[in-house]
């Protein structure tokens, strides 16, 4: 070669590489880390393990002023798929899809697993592949050069030797508008014993939970692995609760052989209510009036779902006027479905108010638990009749002739529904009426019975030919022990002519006699 032409060559040479130096404006690639948020499970866990990725970018080449280095440093079109390799786990979660991850933030793929119940303690390493692409270089003028590349990280996943648990039945009898109990049954499925326990049910939703608490806990002081438990626990659900599923977690802090406090993954627990206890009233009748005794009778149904036992009816109404005599009423056990007749005693006052009114009733009864419920109020619609009188009379041999005596017989009646006793009926007369014997007694009157009492009366001699009237009032004692005083009742009195009504007035009779005595002696003197 002519010497001449070598450094037209070098020169060409320099050239070339200059230009193509100018071309490349920046050059690069993703630089993808992975790791794991917790990495220690246990045998038999079902769990989620967060695969934690991070790039950091690797820059080669960049020239310019405002290089677009991200451009070349994002892995597009990420995707990440967790491979179960030797570890003792098995992936139930496929590739997952993350889209483009730049430099700026970190971001994770969530993978389900499940432990082998056998597994031993140990660390396990497990493949991690990923796959994307990415710009490896972009020259000045914007041409993009692309790559598609899959690398594979590892992770590290520790199968712990500590007790863990899990929960194999939750058995509820949570009813709403009541309290019940949630029993919940673990078991220990580590491979070494818990320590000073502490079970804890937590509840996510306040219309169930612990009475004014939302969690409650139970201890154990030692738990041997495979071992289970049932765990009870009080819990009260509100009226507004739904037969719905309700969500409670489950915790277990413990102490492990060498005396480290631990504490479990929370295990999701679900309770669903059964529905409000209920009972109905039907079938109601009354024997309710005014100033008297009466009764209110009614069916009561337990409509369930559960049976109950120890049922009490209970008074729940507030009437001055209508006053049980016994508030409460016996009923006993009722299976669901089953029904009772019901019936209270109740004193209502002259001043009661006739026509339909409202009574309440509350039924109280023993749970499963043996704890003291109360219903709902129970409405109940029952009449109220109008006051009548104790008695109804009916008068015989009433008629005395002028200026006579005799005896008046009335026959009472006791038109209640109660007996009465220890009656005294006294007369009350006016002139020319007078009473020779005014009182006349009767032991008892049962409802509908009737009895005869006699007075002795006399009219006077100036009493006219008419009816007068007399009164009669009774004292008696009621069941209940108070005594009382009925209305006055009126009797007519027929004054007659004790001739039968056919002869002249002894005034008439007296001048006549004296018109003849007259007209005798003028006879005997002027004979």
């Amino acid at each position: 070669m002519h010497k001449r032409t070598i450094p037209l060559l070098l020169a060409i040479a320099a050239l070339v590489i200059a230009t193509g130096t100018a071309a490349a404006a920046v050059r690069g690639s993703p630089d993808i880390t992975a790791s794991l948020q917790d990495d220690t499970v246990a045998a038999g866990d079902e769990t989620t393990l967060e695969v934690v990725l991070v790039n950091s970018g690797d820059i080669d080449f960049s020239s310019g002023q405002n290089p677009p280095n991200s451009e070349v440093t994002t892995a597009r079109g990420l995707t990440v798929e967790m491979e179960d390799s030797s570890a003792p786990i098995s992936i139930t979660t496929g590739t997952r899809s993350l889209g483009s991850l730049g430099t700026d933030a970190p971001t994770t793929a969530a993978f389900d697993i499940s432990v082998d119940e056998d597994a031993e303690p140990g660390t396990y390493r497990v493949p991690v592949e990923l796959s994307y692409r990415y710009y490896d270089s972009i020259a000045d003028s914007g041409a993009r050069s692309e790559s598609s590349v899959t690398r594979t990280r590892t992770v590290t996943v520790t199968v712990s030797d500590d007790a863990t648990f899990d929960v194999t039945n939750v058995d509820s009898n949570a009813q709403v508008g009541s309290t019940g109990t949630v029993a919940v049954t673990v078991e220990n499925t580590g491979q070494t014993a818990a320590n000073n326990s502490d079970v804890t049910l937590t509840s996510q939703n306040g219309d169930l939970t612990f009475g004014e608490r939302t969690e409650s806990t139970r201890s154990v002081d030692s738990w041997a692995p495979g071992e289970s438990r049932t765990f009870r626990y009080d819990v009260t659900a509100t009226d507004d609760a739904q037969v719905d599923s309700y969500p409670f977690q489950l915790n277990v802090a413990f102490d492990d052989p060498d005396g480290v406090r631990k504490e479990s993954t929370g295990t999701s627990v679900s309770v669903t209510p059964d529905p409000e206890q209920t009972f109905t009233l039907s079938d109601v009748e009354s024997t309710l009036r005014a100033g008297e005794e009466g009764t209110i009778t009614a069916t009561v149904t337990n409509d369930g779902p559960r049976d109950v036992d120890n049922v009490v009816i209970n008074w729940a109404s507030d009437k001055n006027d209508l006053s049980p005599q016994e508030t409460q009423e016996a009923v006993g056990n009722l299976a669901s479905g089953d029904s009772t007749e019901v019936t209270f005693t109740v004193d209502a006052t002259d001043s009661a108010q006739a026509g339909s009114k409202q009574f309440d009733f509350v039924a109280s009864y023993r749970n499963t638990d043996g704890d003291r419920e109360e219903s709902d109020t129970l409405e109940a619609q029952a009449a109220v009749a109008p006051s009548q009188d104790e008695f109804s009379i009916e008068s015989a041999n009433t008629s005395i002739g002028v200026g006579q005596s005799g005896n008046i017989e009335v026959t009472v009646t006791n038109t209640r529904n109660q007996t009465f006793s220890d009656i005294t009926a006294k007369l009350f007369t006016s002139s020319p009426i007078n009473a020779d014997d005014d009182e006349s007694y009767i032991d008892s009157l049962a409802p509908g019975e009737s009895k005869t009492i006699t007075f002795s009366v006399s009219a006077d001699g100036s009493a006219l030919q008419k009816a007068y009237p007399v009164s009669i009032d009774f004292r008696y004692e009621e069941p209940d022990g108070d005594s009382s005083i009925s209305d006055t009742y009126r009797v007519p009195i027929e004054v007659t002519d004790p001739n039968g009504g056919g002869g002249l007035p002894l005034t008439a009779i007296g001048g006549v006699a004296l018109v003849l005595v007259l007209a005798v002696g003028g006879y005997m003197r002027f004979r």
